[in-house]
């Protein structure tokens, strides 16, 4: 037997409490039973005065039984047991029937009267589907395939007219307009089809003239039924048929039927077409056929792959791919930039499954360099992309050529014949490929199966053989790139060395911190050593130390000689000492960032540094440049933050601090006066950003938070920015997020920069949020920013929502009227462009407005009686201002046009607020009643916004 069906919609299981059992069934078999005794059909035994279906539910006895029972009583007394299978039938599609007269056969259409008033026209399940509490489970699929196959095995009724009858019967009822009948009689249908073609052996050409007259009277028209779930069963035992070609009924021609299921519309089609199709094409007597139709359905196959179902994606994949391997032809140019694009799919068994596929054609390179060469060269395709992890993912556990760690090091030593972007890949694909082996984990948002980290078995072992005797050797062939060096420093953290060996590698990274010109390289290393000292820590002391003194004392030094030279005015030394002092400035900022360098007074240059750069310079060549004053303003915030540390670590103690933090104050001055400098008058954008973003921080982090420590010293360090610093902070967040500049470089980006240039903004938008959230500035001043959501939502509208959010948890009404100063705003931008409120109502921008505060609508419908306090004031306070200036009814108010946007949030409002503002709008002013909107456009507003205050109220009430 083939339990295929099961898969497909597993329409066969009868689940259902035995207290329940007879209530479906005893309605029909009262009738059914009344009508054999009249035709003096009942059989006299007490086993078999219940119907074949309360029998199966009740499990009083085995289904071996049931139909050895019923086989008997088909030899004895066929008619009989012909009711006792009609009556299996209609009991199972749990409907209402007269059964028809035995006598009067042969069966034609419209031999059932439904006496019930039931709607079975949107049944979604089959018949023999039911559930209840307990889902006690019987598989009724095999009970029928059992009794059909002991039937038709049994000589006796093999010379009657018995299956004849059963099959005009089934034939009839597969033709009905009853939903319910025609699935289960479909099914039962199905089954025998299945019994008589196992039986092919017995040649019999009754039999095989009987399954010809099903499959013309049933198979091939139910094919079509409008029903999924019919269609489904007939693909599956079609399935089921073809598996025992040749000793099989059917041709292998109607291997066609099975690829035209994937031109159908139902899942439920595909999946028992996709099952069936999977185990055929494992036969060697029909392999040939299913290439030749895998060939001419291979786009079908492919729109499959692209389902939103992932077992159906990966079974059609995988068919593709085992076409391939025979006919590469199967798979062109641009099926395959399709599959590319699938490996980055959120179901990793999708993904690794185009993976596969992809695999399949670079396996064709003769060498282990070209089919390595051929993976990096995927990978270019999407070089820099930040989902990268999840194309590796992919290919794991499929391309051997991922884990080939020796040939990747072979290339890297040897790279004369590589270019930039493909020894960058193959050092990606090494260290990316090295963390999932060792540590199991998949990217974030990857779904699986299991969920459990599976590290690859001896995988540490193969990295300690293959790259750690190399990977000092390759840190200084690869110094120089930054991109090249952050993923060979990641190679660090999954390696297990001696301490000899770590000794060596942690002396290495540390030259490289001191001996590198390049900030981001520098960066990569100290955090790569912050992880390394903790991991090794027996020899880690001697090299920590030596680290951070001489990054302190080359800065201290290069900041004499660079002061020096100015004093001395020796120019020609002066561009030297520059640089210099950039260099060290570099180095002070990375090892700082991971390493309190505070003990080495570092800081006390530094202060003075920015204060000579915020006063300016009369000699332009001792200016300090953009970079310099961006660094020591990093460094200066660096140390903010550790010296904070250390004095509430001081406080919890119970330690004076005063000192301390006076000093820390003063630090705190110094960093706010020279970012805002950078802020303002600085024409690099990444150091304006960067200062921007480190203010924000500790504007958040010197706010009201401190004052709840409870140390008084700790309290003084609370800062309150001036109306000036918030201002220059609003009007830079503004111009640089949302100007009229800042959208038309986002939309003209290229995809390769759009990245890099979207998350900049991003940092600088949510670091002007995150004051408005923590009370740094007004809540109001959230307006400024909120008033670009709809413009700008494709771009920054999570954050703007997230911060709607926050604020929404400070004070509803504040923040009500936070919404309405948004809304305000964009209004006021759309009446500046238009002579007339009739022609700005009509504008483009003005239904953006109306998109905008239907958004606002959405945010504050979650709960309408919590955010009562934000719903009213927004329409209070627009209310009065739509109706300020009204001096008579003659003249509508020229802002009455906003009543328009207070529209769009009258859903929100509750009964007892509505009469309230239907009250206050009819006191504040009222529409000259000769006026209607079809002839007076400006009070239109008026009008529509009132009635559609009363016709909430009225639905309300209803």
């Amino acid at each position: 037997m083939n339990n295929h069906g099961k898969k497909v919609d597993q329409p066969f299981e009868v689940l259902e409490d035995e207290e329940n059992i007879l209530e479906s069934s005893d309605r029909g078999s009262k009738k059914l039973r009344n009508l054999e005794c009249e035709s003096d059909m009942s059989s006299t035994d007490d086993e078999m005065e219940n119907s074949l279906l309360q029998l199966l539910r009740k499990r009083s006895k085995n289904p071996e039984d049931i139909c050895s029972e019923f086989v008997q009583l088909s030899v004895s007394k066929p008619e009989a047991a012909l009711v006792k299978f009609m009556e299996f039938v209609l009991e199972a599609s749990e409907r209402d029937f007269i059964m028809p007269e035995v006598n009067r056969k042969p069966f034609k259409t419209g031999i059932f009267a439904n006496t019930g008033n039931a709607k079975v026209e949107h049944m979604q399940r089959f018949p023999l589907v039911v559930r209840s509490s307990r889902c006690c489970g019987m598989d009724a699929s095999s009970f029928l395939d059992q009794l059909m196959h002991t039937l038709i095995s049994t000589s006796v009724i093999l010379q009657s007219s018995f299956l004849r009858d059963m099959s005009d019967f089934l034939t009839v009822a597969t033709g009905s307009d009853v939903l319910p009948l025609r699935r289960t009689s479909t099914l039962v249908a199905m089954k025998m089809m299945t019994a008589l073609n196992d039986m092919i052996a017995l040649q019999d050409e009754r039999l095989h003239a009987l399954w010809l007259n099903l499959f013309g009277g049933v198979f091939l028209k139910r094919m079509r039924d409008v029903a999924d779930d019919i269609r489904s069963l007939c693909v599956a035992e079609c399935g089921v048929w073809l598996n025992k070609f040749p000793q099989s009924y059917i041709s292998r021609t109607r291997l066609l039927y099975l690829f035209h299921a994937f031109e159908d519309c139902s899942m439920k089609v595909w999946e028992a077409s996709l099952y069936s199709i999977v185990r055929l094409e494992k036969k060697p007597k029909l392999r040939a056929d299913c290439l030749q139709l895998g060939y001419k359905f291979r786009m079908s196959l492919l729109s499959l792959s692209l389902g939103s179902d992932a077992t159906l994606a990966e079974m059609a994949i995988r068919l593709l791919v085992t076409f391939q391997r025979v006919m590469p032809e199967v798979i062109d140019d641009e099926m395959v930039e399709i599959i590319e694009q699938m490996a980055f799919a959120i179901d990793r068994s999708v993904a690794q499954a185009a993976a596969e596929l992809l695999h399949v054609r670079f396996n064709e390179k003769p060498t282990a360099t070209a089919r390595m060469l051929a993976l990096a060269r995927l990978f270019i395709k999407f070089f820099g992309h930040e989902r990268i992890p999840y194309l590796i993912d992919a290919f794991y556990g499929v391309s051997d050529s991922l884990l080939d760690w020796s040939t990747m090091v072979e290339m890297l030593l040897n790279p004369e014949n590589l270019t930039y972007q493909e020894v960058t890949v193959i050092i990606e694909i090494m260290a990316r490929s090295v963390r999932q082996a060792v540590t199991g984990e998949l990217p974030p948002g990857r779904a699986t199966a299991t969920l459990k980290n599976l590290p690859l078995v001896e995988a540490d072992e193969q990295v300690a053989t293959i790259i750690s005797p190399v990977l000092t050797t390759l840190l200084r062939q690869y110094r120089m790139e930054p991109l090249q060096m952050k993923f060979l420093l990641d190679l660090t953290l999954h390696m297990n060395c001696s301490n000899e060996q770590a000794e060596e590698l942690l002396d290495q990274i540390k030259l490289l911190i001191l001996k590198h010109t390049e900030l981001e390289v520098m960066q990569h290393c100290a955090e790569t050593l912050l992880h390394l000292f903790q991991k090794y820590e027996e020899v880690s002391v001697n090299i920590r130390k030596e680290l951070m003194e001489r990054a302190a004392i080359s800065y201290l030094e290069a900041d004499s000689a660079w002061q020096l030279s100015v004093k001395k005015m020796q120019k020609s030394r002066l561009n030297v000492c520059s640089k210099r002092l950039l260099i060290a400035l570099r180095v002070v900022s990375a090892v700082y960032e991971c390493f309190n360098l505070s003990e080495f007074q570092v800081m006390d240059s530094v202060q003075v540094s920015l204060k000579r750069a915020v006063r300016g310079n009369d000699v332009p060549e001792a200016t300090f440049s953009d970079e310099a004053v961006s660094l020591c303003l990093e460094i200066c915030y660096v140390a903010v933050c550790w010296d904070l540390k250390r004095i509430q670590e001081e406080a919890s103690a119970g330690n004076q601090v005063d000192d301390e933090c006076l000093a820390l104050a003063e630090q705190l001055d110094i960093f706010f006066l020279a970012a805002l400098h950078i802020i303002e008058h600085s024409s690099e954008e990444k150091f304006c950003c960067q200062a921007f973003v480190s203010t924000c921080d500790l504007l958040v982090l010197f706010s009201d938070n401190l004052p709840h420590s409870g140390n008084p010293a700790l309290c003084s360090l609370q800062y309150k920015p001036s109306v000036h610093e918030l201002k220059t902070l609003e009007d830079f967040a503004i111009r640089y997020a949302f100007s009229e500049a800042a959208k038309a470089e986002l939309n003209s980006a290229k995809e390769s920069e759009l990245s890099v240039l979207l998350h900049s903004k991003r940092r600088v938008l949510a670091g002007f949020c995150k004051l408005c959230f923590n009370s740094v500035v007004p809540m109001l001043r959230a307006a400024s920013v909120l008033q670009y959501y709809e413009p700008f939502h494709p771009f920054y509208e999570d954050l703007l929502l997230s911060t709607m959010e926050r604020c929404m948890f400070i004070n509803l009404t504040e923040f009500g009227m936070t919404l309405m100063q948004s809304l305000l705003l964009m209004y006021k931008r759309i009446l500046a462009d238009y002579d007339s409120t009739v022609k700005a109502g009509n504008s483009l921008q003005f239904g953006k407005l109306l998109s905008m505060a239907r958004n606002f609508g959405h945010l504050l419908s979650s709960d309408v009686v919590k955010t009562r306090p934000a719903v009213l004031i927004l329409h209070r306070a627009g209310i009065r201002y739509a109706t300020d200036g009204a001096v008579d009814d003659s003249k509508a108010p020229e802002n009455l046009l906003y009543l328009k946007v207070l529209r769009q949030l009258v859903p929100l409002l509750l009964d007892e607020d509505i009469r309230e503002l239907v009250r206050d709008l009819d006191s504040t002013i009222k529409a000259p009643s000769s006026e209607q909107p079809s002839t007076c456009p400006e009070w239109e507003p008026l009008h529509f916004y009132r009635k559609s205050l009363i016709d909430k109220l009225a639905r309300n009430f209803y």
